[in-house]
């Protein structure tokens, strides 16, 4: 009888522990600080990044929820980078052990979802991360909205790869494999009376090198047009600067001189080089200002 109410006893302490522990994390929570230590985290990567978070608060069992976190890059202040509904960071402990920083992440950002880890070296070294996204939803994304001359919508589903032996120096090293569905693209103005495309699928390959990303491949497959195109972006601290080097093919289909059957005509009497159906293309000037030329 005695030892039943010993262990009534102890089991009536640690539940007061495991409650006192909640009430304390909850509400004594350093909030402030956990968000400057994420902003310097971003600021390793690139000095011109910060964070902010409407509401950051631990996560039971282990590691933090954040709350309308949002990204910034110095030559945009006015707008986020990138903007997230809620995530959730759960640190790889043992790795603190050995003086390293990393975690795994998940959550939810233009009514998609997104996951993966990150991490950075002891001596601010080694830093790396890789983000898998699904769904993302281009109409929510403010960024691109705002900040480029031609409207594209769909989701957005890919795989994000990044590192860099030295932080705090320019660009650093990575991948970007991403996937276009239910895409289409308005221009701001008409080209030659074509108001928009419809972009029905998009795979993008290309590979980061420093403050430039080469385009390995990039594919397009729509009721109206296919097309291909090769090509670098030199990124600059302005991203809307950002000069492009690309050239391509484009295949209208038959779909397309239904819709556009002046467009037909038009293109003989430009005389432009046509092979197998195919139309030979350069987009150069800017992120922010694409010029679309055909050969």
């Amino acid at each position: 009888m005695a030892s039943n109410t010993k262990n009534k006893n102890w089991l009536g302490y640690a539940a007061y522990f495991v409650v006192s522990t909640i009430f304390l994390l909850y509400f004594l929570f350093p909030a402030d600080s956990m968000e400057d230590l994420l902003d310097s985290s971003f600021s390793r990567i690139n000095p011109d990044l910060t964070f902010t978070a409407e509401k950051i608060s631990p996560w039971i069992p282990a590691g933090l929820r954040i709350d309308s976190g949002e990204i910034y890059h110095g030559s945009t202040p006015e707008i986020a980078l990138f903007k997230s509904d809620s995530f959730y960071i759960a640190p790889h402990f043992l790795k603190f052990v050995k003086g390293e920083y990393s975690a795994d992440l998940e959550g939810n950002a233009y009514k998609g979802e997104m996951s993966g880890t990150f991490q950075f070296g002891a001596s601010d070294k080694d830093i790396a991360s890789e983000i898998t996204f699904r769904d993302f939803a281009l109409d929510e994304y403010d960024f691109l909205v705002e900040k480029f001359k031609h409207r594209l919508t769909g989701r957005l589903s890919g795989e994000i790869i990044y590192s860099n032996e030295s932080a705090g120096r320019a660009g650093g090293s990575g991948s970007i494999d991403l996937r276009l569905s239910d895409g289409r693209l308005q221009f701001n103005t008409p080209v030659f009376n074509i108001a928009s495309i419809d972009l029905q699928s998009m795979r993008l390959e290309a590979k980061l090198n420093r403050l430039e990303i080469s385009v390995v491949k990039a594919e397009l497959q729509g009721p109206e047009v296919n097309g291909s195109m090769t090509g670098s972006i030199k990124l600059q601290k302005d991203i809307r600067q950002s000069q492009l080097n690309l050239r391509g093919t484009l295949e209208p289909l038959a779909q397309f001189y239904q819709t556009y059957p002046e467009i037909r005509e038009l293109l003989k009497t430009m005389k432009k080089r046509v092979k197998r159906g195919q139309y030979f293309f350069t987009v150069s000037g800017t992120l922010g200002d694409p010029r679309f030329k055909l050969l």
